[in-house]
């Protein structure tokens, strides 16, 4: 039997001790077959999602706060991009006229946060809080400009690219420090995505100089308060860590397979979560993949990655259509056996 909510367990791991059980890291709510609750919930603060909801997107799509354009993308299960060939900013020496904040300054930050925090239907006795304050600033840029030219932006005019992260920065961090006292989080979640599964989209050197001073800022709320640090960073993007772990972060999710996770697992111990070591890929996207195939694609990743603590699986098959009933069995199925499995594993 064990005696820790699923939010002790998942903090101890956070904070650097064995968990009871091998958490599942949540994105969205409560885990397919599964009747616990999750271990953690984000709390989305409504301001800065403009029209959006949690989880997938309206079919019709949406606007940003800075009127960047998305469309949902069926393929994909209905996430979210940009709408291709609808970037806003065409030259970043033009961001000024064509980059503004929302005007927030009478904004009641304590009425938006209790009616954010009600939006959520757990028990803070059994659920951490995580909070992301925004300053994904490399990925804003991408959905300002496109890839290529923002990458082009960040090469050729990186004071240019300073200068509008600084004003971005005002923006997210001025109401980041009124809505975290409202809200008490437990978790502070930072993420960009600066990687490809392939390699990165920046150097560590070009993340450490034009990136990582935004991400210490906020990272400074959480060591202020005393709570972990988790960061959200797609692909191989374990060449940050070295820097990202000096400002604090504690969990990195999600970790793909691309990356060499036992060697950084070697290099970080417990001192940073991984969570992932695991993909929907290969034979487990075959047409008859079993489910026992998919229970043992769980075992395999829990006995590579947990055995010394410092783990949390994190991971889930990508719908291929919001209607997709196949992969919505699949999921159930990955779910409860890393609840089963899991809740076994430091008992064996």
């Amino acid at each position: 039997m064990t005696h820790l909510t699923p939010k002790e367990n998942l903090l101890r791991l956070l904070y650097g001790e064995i968990p009871e059980w091998v958490p599942s890291y949540s994105y969205y709510g409560p885990h397919p077959g599964v009747e616990e609750d999750p271990p953690n919930m984000s709390v989305m603060n409504s301001v800065l999602m403009g029209n959006r909801t949690r989880g997938r997107m309206p079919p019709d799509g949406f606007k940003d706060i800075w009127g960047v354009p998305f469309e949902s993308v069926e393929a994909v299960g209905g996430f979210p991009l940009p709408k291709p060939g609808h970037f806003i900013l065409k030259d970043i020496r033009e961001w000024r006229d064509v980059i503004k904040a929302p005007d927030v300054s009478d904004v009641d930050w304590e009425k938006v946060a209790k009616g954010d925090l009600e939006k959520i239907a757990y028990s803070r006795d059994n659920v951490a809080l995580f909070y992301g304050p925004g300053g994904g600033y490399f990925q804003q840029l991408m959905a300002f400009m496109g890839f290529n030219e923002g990458l082009c932006a960040l090469y050729e005019e990186p004071e240019e690219v300073k200068e509008l992260f600084d004003y971005l920065h005002s923006f997210y961090y001025n109401i980041a420090v009124k809505y975290i006292e409202y809200i008490n989080p437990d978790v502070l979640s930072l993420g960009d995505d600066t990687a490809s599964e392939r390699a990165p989209f920046v150097s560590p050197e070009m993340l450490r100089e034009i990136f990582l001073p935004y991400y210490d800022d906020f990272a400074r709320l959480a060591r202020n308060r005393g709570i972990p640090i988790n960061f959200h960073n797609c692909g191989k993007s374990g060449v940050f860590f070295n820097d990202l772990t000096r400002i604090g972060v504690s969990s990195w999710e999600p970790v793909q397979l691309s990356n060499d996770i036992l060697e950084i697992q070697k290099k970080f111990g417990r001192s940073l979560v991984i969570g992932g070591g695991w993909e929907g890929r290969g034979r487990l996207l075959s047409a008859d993949v079993t489910d026992d195939e998919i229970r043992e694609s769980v075992r395999v990743a829990i006995d590579t990655y947990a055995p010394n603590g410092g783990f949390m699986f994190a991971g889930a098959f990508t719908p291929g259509s919001t209607s997709d009933d196949r992969t919505t069995h699949m999921n159930e199925v990955l779910q409860t056996e890393v609840y089963e499995y899991g809740h076994s594993f430091y008992k064996h």
